[in-house]
């Protein structure tokens, strides 16, 4: 939610589009989740041997899915770098695929959509000061976000 936060308050515009019509929050949420992702990277090892875009990868072989990347892959996504809550992005990887989904995702999503929906009857503008990223190899998030928020 604090990425949300930070990327409501940086895109203004964005957060005057979903009080205007509340029924975008899920795919609102869901492109703060493709744009910050907040697990980048896995690895994993390759059981048998794989190609993928004309390279193969053997089997046993360690591999780096990169979850953030993927959510940014201009071959995917029309002008991936800009934040749209129009995008409507049901298929991004942060919360995974298939058998490595997240299993608590659905109620993250819920978490998330209930906070936004109650937020946007409350919240005019957020306002920020300088995010702090926490530093990790795999996860990405704020470790202090300071914000006013304007009723």
């Amino acid at each position: 939610m604090a990425a949300a936060v930070r990327l409501f308050a940086e895109h203004p515009d964005q957060w005057d589009a979903l009080r205007a019509d509340p029924s975008l929050v899920p795919a609102a949420y869901l492109e703060v989740l493709r744009i910050a992702s907040p697990v980048t990277v896995f690895s994993r090892v390759t059981t048998r041997a794989w190609e993928c875009d004309g390279v193969t990868i053997p089997a046993g072989d360690r591999v780096a899915v990169m979850y953030a990347s993927a959510n940014r892959d201009e071959r995917k996504w029309g002008d991936p770098e800009r934040f749209d809550i129009t995008r409507k992005p049901s298929d991004h990887l942060t919360f995974g695929v298939g058998i490595h989904a997240c299993v608590g995702q659905n109620l993250a999503k819920l978490e998330a959509q209930a906070l936004l929906t109650a937020l946007l009857a409350r919240v005019r503008r957020f306002e920020i000061g300088k995010p702090e990223f926490i530093v990790n190899n795999t996860l990405h998030g704020l470790g202090k976000l300071p914000c006013r928020i304007v009723a």
